[in-house]
């Protein structure tokens, strides 16, 4: 047959049947010819045909699907036929499409995130043969970082064609424009070749040149990130030549980023690069470690020239084949700075393993960053947990659509009375699976899309969310397939299955309309999936319980100080310039703290260098008299405060005094420890009295140690109290960074008036922000945030899944045995024996759920205590609370069913029969 008889088919089908028909006939003719010939009677003759042919119908429709044409036709008339079926059943449609909807955009939202922070790789070329250069560890923040000295020695090293480029850390700016509006920004400074040497092309206009890294440049050239440079400037390419003001350096636009780059880290994005040289103005502070102060380091001048100080992450794109001989060349090059690391350790070991580093290459293909450390546990857990909630989804849709299957047993019992195959059958059923399959897809995808926004949102914290790249992927698409694949499967199909498996109902039962109730083996899948649905359920919610309970324990523990009613105000005196307008930065400190105070909710008010939490610098102290003690036990952190800081945060102080007017530039320098530091440098000895210093002898003999106080979680809840020691800002002065702002009660109206009072004593103060000190302690709970959120949520879907299942299982089967309850109750059944009938079905079941559950739940325990530091692994109450919140719900979802049984009228149920 030619392709346009098969295509015109589509368009006659009644033509063709009939056509079909009158073959069929013909054969059938022929045959009982020949019977009659071969000796049989007519009416034999004809038997013996038909039997031979089989049934007509299904004869004719095999036929017709031997043509490709007419299959699609068949295939159309499925899909109607489907759409009537489901609009029979609203309720059970829009179950399905939101299980499926939530289920498979929980797992697609999840993995996406997971797949970004696990495999996903920068968007330059060739991203493989990007690495990163480290040698020796700095002493004291442990980092990779190099100095401005050692990356020009690496730079200069001719011997090698592989390009050398460098990074600083994300640093924060403000942006003021020509109109006088103002923003915060995130900038970077980079090497002249950063975007070059990455394979990049620019947007608009252009990238460094070398003549740009230069000191001597009277406005600094940056380039904007793509997203700032739509968000900020609406993707205006007149941006190029615009000039602005960050920190209050004049700069000039000379290009935008390429689409899609964000930089190369993988938590934070920068909105501006700036050239390297531009740290010279010490207007553009970013992260660094150093030898300290008894090296020689000074902050308030330029880094560049400052060997001590390490500011840089140096890379370079090299192919593994060459890297052996990169790396010997380049340690050579690089012997006297690890010298000079070397040189801050005492321990004779300690400081030949470190003149013994070698060059190593790190991949940075995924970009830098410990991501996958912080991140790829928990995701991996919530994408178990999201896996669990899609299968609690199909096991309850499983068992609705198993009673649903039963309501059409005629159905099913007459179509393969007339011929029709369990293949058939199963085609039909399998298209309905299809159609709210592909409802559901559609809007799994949406749900996706908005769930991993907000999990991205939830993982970053209170900052800006990370650059990673949400947008569908081939792998993304492929999970989305095989889970809607799989869930087709699972709910539509193998029910299907198991029903056309078994003996339906007799064709008279069938014509007779006769509903009867559940045989024991439908009973027995019913219940087996009902309680494999509890199983799974009372994992989540046990889950979400512990979870729930973790970040409780966490963020309710003591922290040494008063969080609850203290409010950080940050300023940024040192960046912007405005701390080298001051005169006489500790009299203006009094001015903001006078001014403070004398507002009516305001208890106390203090100054600090920096923020908490991670607030301490990491430094090195040694000890008067004391030259053998370990580098060890003299590490520590290091804060410098004004007056009144410890009673403004709520630290107790143990021993002394505190900081105070009296202790100025011409008196002797004085320090205050805490507990911590004081019994790692002085062991149980009162450290009153006793002389630390930078330097070893004589350099020990610098500060005076006049107070101890309690120790407390400066580095957050989840770090254990640091060792600090505090210096006076009025010996010391320097730009503030915060200002602790104790109130006398509640502080939700008290940030507005914070903000006006500092303006009041100088408008043009850089207030960038004003937050509660229990607010800033949960910066560092992120992963523990997203992972009761999501998980509480996964508790309650499953929640009110095992109640619709419960529901609507034990409706169904009040409604298949209305007249079995009829007779009970003309027979002297009460109504509550009735009640108590399917109660007693709904407790064994939730029994043989909770059971399995349990164990489970316990098991889980267990390997959440291995894979995450959860501390409340062993606290039973997650577990109960999870069995009774679950128990509680199933009973309540059978209590109407239940009680709509016990309301069934005897004679109207019998009459009904």
């Amino acid at each position: 047959m030619s392709l346009a008889n098969r295509i015109a088919n589509l368009f006659r089908r009644h033509h063709v049947d009939r056509e079909i028909q009158a073959e069929l006939a013909s054969h059938l003719a022929m045959r009982t010819e020949d019977n009659v010939a071969a000796g049989m009677d007519a009416k034999q003759a004809h038997r013996s045909a038909r039997v031979t042919f089989g049934n007509p119908t299904v004869a004719r429709e095999r036929t017709a699907e031997a043509d490709a044409a007419l299959y699609l036709e068949s295939l159309w008339a499925d899909i109607r036929f489907a759409l009537r079926q489901l609009a029979r059943s609203p309720g059970f449609v829009l179950t399905a499409v939101l299980t499926l909807a939530l289920g498979v955009g929980a797992n697609l939202a999840v993995f996406q995130l997971l797949h970004s922070v696990l495999f996903g790789h920068l968007p330059i070329p060739v991203p493989e043969q990007l690495y990163t250069i480290r040698a020796a560890k700095t002493p004291f923040d442990g980092a990779s970082y190099l100095s401005f000295a050692a990356y020009r020695h690496l730079r200069d090293a001719k011997a090698t064609a592989a390009p050398v480029f460098a990074h600083s850390w994300i640093g924060d700016g403000v942006l003021q424009q020509p109109s006088g509006a103002s923003s915060r920004i995130d900038f970077q400074l980079v090497s002249d070749n950063f975007f070059d040497a990455l394979g990049l092309r620019t947007a608009v206009g252009r990238f460094f040149l070398p003549g740009d890294d230069s000191r001597l440049t009277p406005e600094w050239p940056v380039i904007l990130r793509y997203s700032f440079f739509q968000q900020q400037f609406g993707a205006d390419p007149s941006i190029l030549g615009k000039r602005f003001v960050v920190n209050g350096l004049p700069v000039i636009v000379v290009g935008v980023a390429p689409k899609g780059f964000s930089g190369l880290l993988q938590w934070n994005a920068p909105d501006i690069w700036f050239p390297l040289a531009a740290q010279s103005t010490i207007r553009l502070g970013t992260a660094f470690d150093s030898l300290g102060p008894g090296f020689g380091v000074d902050l308030d001048q330029p880094w560049e020239p400052q060997p001590t100080i390490f500011w840089l992450t140096v890379l370079t794109r090299a192919p593994q084949a060459v890297q052996p001989a990169l790396s010997a060349h380049w340690t050579s090059v690089l012997q006297s700075d690890i010298h000079l690391m070397a040189s801050v350790t005492k321990d004779p070991q300690e400081r030949a393993a470190v003149e013994a580093s070698q060059v190593q290459f790190f991949s940075a293909a995924n970009g830098e960053g410990s991501l996958h450390r912080r991140y790829g546990t928990p995701l991996a857990i919530l994408m178990a947990m999201s896996g669990t909630i899609l299968l609690v989804g199909c096991l309850n849709l499983a068992n609705l659509q198993l009673a649903r299957l039963t309501q059409r047993e005629r159905e099913f019992s007459i179509r393969i009375a007339l011929g029709a195959s369990r293949a058939r059958v199963l085609r039909q059923v399998a298209m309905e699976a299809l159609m709210l399959s592909a409802a559901g897809g559609l809007l799994a995808l949406i749900t996706g899309r908005v769930m991993s926004a907000l999990l991205l949102q939830w993982a970053s914290g209170r900052g800006r969310p990370m650059p990673i790249d949400l947008a569908m992927n081939a792998e993304t698409s492929l999970v989305a397939g095989l889970l809607l694949l799989a869930a087709v499967v699972a709910f539509g199909v193998l029910p299907a299955w198991h029903m056309t498996g078994r003996n339906l109902p007799s064709i008279e039962n069938a014509r007779s309309g006769k509903q009867t109730g559940q045989t024991k083996a439908a009973r027995r899948w019913s219940n087996a999936l009902l309680a494999a649905q509890v199983c799974f359920s009372l994992l989540l919610i046990s889950a979400a319980a512990l979870f729930a309970q973790t970040l409780r324990s966490i963020t309710h523990a003591g922290t040494g100080m008063d969080r609850d009613r203290v409010l950080s105000v940050h300023v940024d005196m040192r960046s912007t310039g405005f701390a080298s307008q001051q005169r006489d930065l500790n009299a203006f400190d009094s001015l903001l703290l006078d001014r403070l105070k004398s507002l009516p909710m305001v208890q106390d008010a203090a100054v600090s260098m920096c923020d908490i939490p991670m607030c301490g610098w990491n430094t090195f102290f040694h000890v008067f008299g004391h030259p053998e003690l370990s580098d060890d036990r003299l590490h520590g952190e290091e804060n410098h405060v004004g007056p009144g800081y410890f009673r403004a945060l709520g630290i107790p102080l143990l021993e002394g005094r505190d900081f105070n007017e009296q202790d100025t530039l011409k008196t002797q320098r004085v320090a205050i420890l805490n507990r911590a530091y004081a019994h790692q440098l002085f062991g149980d000895q009162n450290p009153i009295g006793r002389w630390i210093g930078y330097n070893a002898p004589p350099g020990d003999h610098s500060f005076l140690i006049v107070g101890e106080t309690a120790d407390a979680l400066l580095d957050g809840p989840r770090n254990p109290a640091p060792a600090v020691a505090y210096l006076s800002l009025t010996q010391d002065p320097a730009p503030i960074g915060t200002i602790e702002v104790r109130a006398r009660g509640n502080i939700d109206s008290l940030p507005a008036e914070i903000r006006n009072a500092l303006h009041s004593v100088a408008p043009t103060l850089p207030v960038t922000e004003i937050t509660p000190l229990a607010l800033e302690l949960q910066d560092g709970l992120t992963t523990e945030q997203l992972l009761a959120r999501l998980t509480t949520i996964f508790g309650a879907l499953a929640l009110a899944l095992a109640a619709l299942g419960f529901y609507g299982l034990l409706s169904f089967r009040v409604a298949r045995r209305t007249s079995e309850i009829g007779i009970r109750m003309a027979l002297g059944a009460t109504r509550s024996q009735v009640q108590s009938l399917f109660l007693r079905q709904t407790a064994f079941i939730l029994f043989a759920g909770i059971l399995p559950g349990a164990a489970m739940s316990l098991a889980l325990k267990s390997v959440l205590n291995k894979l995450i530091d959860s501390p409340d692994t062993t606290n039973p109450w997650p577990l109960t609370v999870a069995v009774v919140v679950l128990a509680s719900a199933g009973l309540l979802a059978t209590v109407i069913p239940a009680r709509r049984a016990a309301s069934i009228n005897p004679t109207e149920a019998l009459r009904s029969e």
